[in-house]
């Protein structure tokens, strides 16, 4: 029996074949974004800090910012499961919280966000990049303990040919989201704002 990651894994691989098959045939086409994945550089900075579990609160987008969809060469990526960026942003913190055994829907110390930057540009010939931005706020107990705004720019090699570009940009938005969400794990200050605790500290 295939495990839950073997299926979703599958699942985006016939997405981006079946996607390259209708860019071929020259027709323009609108792609939601992929599942997000944990990464595994994010769940080895959470699991270095195993105190401190967290509850992800609401996460919107700021007036102006793309939340819909992106456009690429004619083409679009749509939001996540809730037909946004803002909701792809929250399902990649509350999925990374999992993997490391950080979430806690009932923890009173809880992030929220606000998208504030999405730009997935896939037209470039040679270099192609997407940067994402967006302000977190923790609170512990109703009262604000963090409140920053972060930027994360991803880059990948493209092509002229749209049948290789436009699948390379939507398959490298996640890995923009990763290291979007890895700016936050990484910031010494919400590390101790979340009460992140060092392994060795919290075996002691």
């Amino acid at each position: 029996m295939l495990s839950t990651d073997m299926v979703t894994r599958h699942r985006s691989v016939a997405a981006i074949v079946c996607l390259i098959s209708m860019l071929m045939l020259g027709g323009c086409v609108s792609q939601p974004a992929m599942t997000y994945q944990a990464s595994i550089d994010n769940t080895e900075v959470l699991l270095a800090h195993p105190t401190g579990k967290l509850s992800v609160g609401s996460v919107d987008a700021a007036a102006g910012v793309a939340n819909r969809h992106l456009s690429i060469r004619g083409s679009e990526l749509t939001g996540g499961p809730d037909g946004t960026f803002a909701g792809y942003l929250r399902d990649a913190l509350m999925t990374e919280l999992k993997a490391a055994g950080r979430l806690d829907p009932a923890s009173t110390t809880r992030i929220d966000g606000t998208l504030t930057h999405n730009e997935l540009d896939g037209g470039a010939v040679k270099n192609a990049k997407a940067v994402l931005g967006a302000r977190f706020i923790v609170t512990k107990d109703g009262e604000t303990v963090y409140d920053k705004t972060l930027t994360a720019t991803h880059q990948w090699e493209s092509s002229f040919i749209g049948a290789i570009a436009i699948p390379a940009a939507f398959q490298n938005y996640p890995a923009a989201m990763q290291k979007l969400v890895a700016k936050l794990f990484n910031d010494p200050e919400f590390i101790q704002a979340a009460d992140m605790a060092p392994a060795t500290a919290a075996a002691r």
